[in-house]
């Protein structure tokens, strides 16, 4: 395993699945952004320590393992799962998403983000059942 593959699954390891928020900024270049997470948004330190916290109000991870990773120079790219329980109900979800990461100096420089949060929501009960699919006949989510 690269130096730069055992540091991200680190930080998973650390604050998605043990909750270890405070150690986040440790993994961080003190300017990195991460996109990808909101719309339109670039969140620093403060905001991505916020998303994380939102996220592990509603549930426990499990595990976030890596499927395939490609690395060349500073930039390590993966496809990664995550198996959680969603504190409401006990309910074991899974998810998946694709993260490109740029390291400097062995610490998280800038992250490119591309998650499923229709279907994580979808699971979540907090969007309909199928929702991709009613979006694409027109309907609305109300």
């Amino acid at each position: 395993m690269s130096k730069n593959l055992e540091l991200l699954q680190t930080f998973y390891n650390r604050v998605w699945v043990d909750g270890a928020l405070e150690e986040a900024g440790q993994f961080f270049d003190p300017a990195a952004e991460a996109s990808g997470l909101m719309p339109d948004l670039a969140v620093g330190a403060l905001e991505f320590h916020e998303f994380v916290a939102a996220l592990l109000e509603m549930l426990d991870v499990k595990s976030v393992d890596f499927q395939k990773a490609v690395e060349q120079d500073d930039w390590l790219s993966v496809m990664a799962t995550f198996e959680a329980n969603v504190l409401a109900n006990g309910q074991p979800i899974t998810g998946s998403g694709m993260l490109m990461v740029r390291f400097e100096n062995g610490k998280i420089a800038e992250a490119f983000n591309c998650i499923d949060f229709l279907g994580f929501f979808e699971k979540l009960g907090l969007v309909p059942e199928n929702a991709l699919a009613l979006c694409m006949t027109g309907q609305r989510l109300t």
